[in-house]
């Protein structure tokens, strides 16, 4: 049977690209998929064919916002704000036209008041860990404490507001609550305790959808493996990164080494490059993956997992603390290295890099991990996951 599946999402290029494969693969199936969207992902909607709900985010551009303390001050305040105005702004289409699940990024708090106040089912989405009773990513890499002023603040505000829509006046309920569906956007022998995690959890893996909106990337030598170098959104928070890896890679002359700046840096400021060097502002990174032998990242969950997917080690210099709990997982599991930022200079990256490269062993468990990714159909798995979830609910 149809049905009508409505998808919240949080404004950042990691939390909608985990959902565009599960997306398309619903559309396939003959469901009509609507996506409350900024203006930025409304291509990439398009492309899963899906159709977009767009709203003004609070946030703007997060998606270009870099990874500092200044930066992510206030951050629960504004996912409280955000989830109001998002209420705000699509209720009057979701009026007319009434979802029959809302499947929700787990950052996406306004699909939580839409779906409660309006007694409508909901899938919980990971893009990054889950939590059940024995596991909480806060407690054991903290982001924000409690007793954080801007913190206590945002849940007085919260615990006043959830009665509106139909909950119980109690924040940690709210936030530590467990949905009787998730799905998660990775396997579970890379989550931590991910043994701990029953039946209420479905592990999918990454949903790669077609990316090919963004372009398209071959290496200018089918001999000469690339070394993709990007550090994503975060990147904006750390411009001086990139001369230090042209210093570190310079002379690395049987590699072509492909650097994605981001937006936030003329790639004419790295001044004049060797030949085996592509630096650009963007780059498809899943093409680029597909030729890479290595991947200096700053460790976002949808990096790391496009990485393993592919089975290309990495370098993680994290920026924040759920990179640095990536990083030291794919250091756990042999999977590649993790270097503090503080501790990285064109030599010690260089170092690393030189390490994992040579690193025979570390190389076929890679491969062995991404083999084992590309032999579940994680796009099918969600969307089972979502259609058998709503169908006990009729």
């Amino acid at each position: 049977m149809s049905s009508h599946i409505a998808f919240f999402n949080f404004p950042a290029i990691g939390h909608v690209n985990p959902t565009l494969g599960v997306i398309e693969e619903l559309v396939k199936r003959g469901n009509r998929v609507t996506c409350t969207v900024t203006e930025h992902f409304v291509p990439a909607v398009r492309a899963a064919g899906a159709e977009p709900v767009v709203y003004e985010s609070v946030f703007g551009e997060f998606y270009r916002s870099p990874y500092t303390a200044e930066a992510n001050a206030g951050e629960g305040m504004r996912c409280l704000n955000d989830a109001t105005s998002l209420v705000e702004q699509v209720g009057l289409f979701y009026e007319k036209n009434k979802p029959d699940l809302i499947a929700h990024d787990f950052m996406a708090w306004g699909a939580r008041f839409y779906a409660a106040k309006n007694e409508i089912p909901v899938v919980r989405l990971f893009p990054s860990y889950a939590w059940n009773e024995h596991f909480n990513i806060q407690e054991r890499f903290p982001l924000a404490e409690f007793t954080d002023p801007q913190v206590m603040d945002m849940i007085g505000k919260l615990a006043a507001l959830l009665p509106e829509f139909g909950l119980p006046a109690d924040p940690m309920a709210f936030f530590q609550g467990i949905e009787k569906r998730g799905i998660v956007f990775m396997p579970r022998t890379f989550h931590y305790d991910g043994d701990t995690f029953d039946e209420r959890f479905v592990f999918a893996g990454p949903c790669l959808g077609d990316r090919s909106f963004q372009g398209t990337w071959r290496p200018a030598s089918p001999d000469r493996p690339a070394v993709l170098i990007s550090l994503g959104t975060a990147a904006t928070g750390w411009p001086e990164f990139f001369s230090l890896a042209v210093e570190a890679f310079r002379d690395l002359t049987d590699r072509e080494v492909v650097i994605a700046v981001g937006d936030h840096l003329d790639p004419a400021e790295l001044g004049e490059l060797p030949p085996h060097f592509t630096v650009r502002r963007h780059v498809p990174q899943l093409d680029v993956l597909r030729h890479a032998g290595l991947f200096v990242t700053h460790g976002g969950m949808n990096s790391t997992m496009e990485a393993l997917y592919h089975g290309v080690p990495m370098v993680v210099i994290p920026q924040m603390n759920e990179q640095r709990a990536n990083g030291l997982r794919v250091e756990e599991l042999g999977l590649g290295r993790h270097l503090a930022k503080e501790d990285t200079t064109a030599q010690s990256l260089r170092a690393a890099v030189d390490q994992i490269a040579n690193d025979a062993a570390t190389t076929e468990r890679v491969r062995a991990f991404g083999a084992s990714m590309r032999a579940v159909d994680g796009p099918a798995v969600a969307a089972d996951a979502v259609e058998s979830f709503l169908a006990g609910r009729r």
